[in-house]
């Protein structure tokens, strides 16, 4: 892993329409962060996970669709939207759509540790 003073700042095309899922930032380019960039198509789910103690944003880019959270119910979402999930809840993201969705999320830490 890099160190602090080793990360540098880039510029990354979003490219991979076709694929399900294209990391953006991965262990050792970003010191705490990760993300990456999901397609699902219709009736199709990422997959029920959690992120244990890190928060996440996710960034509706195309589409409609629906982010169940485990004790929160189902946030509904669509392009130009984000959606926060905090720190424990299992979740899944499943588009309702008719066309692809399409969204980044950025998953990083909670707190300041």
């Amino acid at each position: 892993m890099a160190e602090a003073g080793e990360f540098k700042p880039f510029v990354k095309t979003l490219e991979g329409r076709g694929e399900t899922h294209l990391p953006l930032l991965t262990e050792g380019v970003a010191r705490r962060m990760r993300a990456g960039m999901v397609t699902l198509g219709p009736g199709e789910d990422c997959g029920r996970h959690g992120t244990e103690d890190h928060e996440e944003l996710l960034v509706i880019l195309e589409g409609r669709g629906e982010a169940e959270l485990e004790g929160h119910g189902a946030l509904a979402v669509e392009a130009g939207q984000v959606a926060y999930i905090p720190p424990g809840p299992f979740h899944n993201v499943r588009n309702r759509g008719d066309g692809d969705l399409r969204y980044v999320y950025v998953v990083a830490p909670a707190g300041l540790a």
